[in-house]
């Protein structure tokens, strides 16, 4: 019984990542540039590195199977480098192509490298430097809308309200796409029956020499959480998932141990913080609080 369960439950989560990468595939394809394609590229690379996360934790894998994690691992890292290469690529075909352009036409062309002509106002002076802190946490959120719509499945509504957080923070765009991955896959997979994902930016006044802060919200319109108490969801390994304790579908059902203690891990790294909490009106709400990377003048 015990493997018949396992195989459904496998063959459950195959068919969603199917769809997943699908949507990838097919949203926002007019127009996109090199880079927005090369971005989408790193969300999938990122979410792949974050099962790698899972697989290679003790007892995920029988042990004679146990190196396959690190094997994947490897082709998320070669695939993520063949990315690079074809952005530095394409960018040094538009350096030279912004030259010649730029002794035609008196040096005007040069200064628009960083312009799209998407019509995604957002991306006018998105240049992200994979590995390197943001600078400008609005900017970075929205580049992982695709990624995130697609995660949510196509019974659930995914949105994205800034209000603005153009500020450079101490997380990397990789980083925070593990962090967003991890809390919009566990709210997804509560809402069985479908439900809405609101992703929210903001940014929080500070006191007098206090450092300014960016709240990043994720609330949802399922069930809510069960585990009491709320923060032992960010434990490594409480799971309630074998407990018998909680319902069908609720964020404890869902959790499985270690992707909100990668997620907390991350934040904090990033010297912030991370609280859940279940809303009034149903649902759960993820805050993670950011606080602003001073730079340089």
């Amino acid at each position: 019984m015990q493997q018949i369960e396992t195989t459904s439950a496998g063959r459950a989560e195959r068919k969603r990542m199917g769809t997943m990468v699908e949507t990838l595939a097919m949203v926002g394809i007019r127009g996109e540039t090199v880079a927005e394609v090369a971005h989408d590229a790193r969300n999938m690379v990122t979410a792949l590195g974050l099962y790698c996360d899972l697989l290679e934790e003790p007892g995920v894998l029988a042990n004679p199977f146990a190196h396959y994690g690190n094997e994947l691992r490897l082709v998320a890292a070669a695939s993520r480098r063949l990315v690079d290469k074809l952005v530095a690529i394409d960018a040094s075909r538009d350096a030279r192509g912004g030259a010649q352009a730029d002794s035609k036409n008196g040096g005007e062309a040069a200064g628009n490298q960083n312009v799209t002509a998407t019509g995604n106002e957002w991306l006018v002076g998105w240049d992200p430097k994979p590995g390197l802190p943001i600078a400008s946490l609005a900017l970075e959120l929205l580049a992982n809308h695709n990624l995130l719509v697609a995660l949510a499945g196509k019974a659930n509504t995914l949105t994205i309200d800034v209000d603005g957080g153009a500020r450079p923070v101490w997380m990397t765009g990789e980083d925070l796409t593990r962090v967003l991955v991890n809390v919009v896959k566990n709210a997804a997979e509560a809402m069985t029956s479908g439900g809405r994902i609101e992703i929210g930016l903001r940014e929080l006044p500070a006191s007098a020499g206090a450092t300014d802060t960016l709240l990043l919200s994720v609330d949802d319109s399922g069930p809510g959480i069960t585990t009491e108490p709320l923060d032992a969801i960010f434990v490594a390994g409480n799971s309630t998932r074998n407990k018998g304790a909680a319902a069908a579908g609720s964020w404890a059902a869902s959790h499985r141990g270690l992707g909100l203690s990668i997620t907390r891990s991350i934040v904090e790294a990033a010297g912030g913080r991370i609280l859940a909490a279940n809303r009034p009106q149903g649902g759960a709400r993820f805050e993670i609080e950011l606080p602003v990377r001073k730079t340089r003048r």
